[in-house]
């Protein structure tokens, strides 16, 4: 029997019991209140171990509610260090990234510089060379001039009357 049950009996029994005239005590009898001692005291240790039992599986439960928080709360720390760590290495992926393209621009910079220098150098030097060039054409120019004068000036006629040469039209 169950403790509650055993208790519910014994103050049944009081509460049923005769009453005594004028002193207001109730009359028991020994025998069935010793029996349901006895049933108490085998009851009771019958309780206490069910209830030993409840507290150590409570016991149990808590402990491995504890280690279940605890690798929870490991993972999620995990987790939340990964992010971070990723959320890091993305920061100087980025980070990296600008710097990379900054690099190449300045890079694109110097070299478009270095190009358009060269194009004026390249010009300067062609131009220098196409007036060399015209000059020396000039320079032969005016000899074939200065040749072709003297020798018009052989074939015209002379000053003294006669023609060296007669002109055909």
């Amino acid at each position: 029997m169950e403790i509650l049950e055993l208790v519910d009996r014994l103050e049944a029994m009081a509460t049923h019991a005769k009453k005594v005239p004028i002193t207001g005590r109730a009359m028991i009898d020994a025998e069935k209140l010793l029996e349901l001692v006895d049933q108490m005291r085998l009851s009771i240790p019958r309780n206490i171990g069910e209830a030993q039992e409840v507290l150590d599986r409570r016991e149990q439960i808590l402990n491995q509610t504890m280690i279940d928080a605890k690798r929870v709360k490991a993972a999620a720390e995990n987790e939340a260090g990964k992010r971070v760590d990723d959320n890091e290495l993305v920061k100087n992926a980025k980070k990296r990234a600008d710097e990379i393209v900054q690099e190449a621009h300045v890079k694109s910079e110097r070299l478009l510089q270095a190009v358009e220098m060269e194009a004026r150098n390249r010009k300067a030097n062609a131009d220098t060379y196409a007036h060399e060039v015209l000059t020396k054409l000039e320079e032969e120019v005016a000899n074939i001039l200065s040749t072709v004068r003297t020798g018009i000036r052989v074939l015209s006629p002379s000053s003294d009357g006669s023609e060296r040469f007669v002109k055909s039209s």
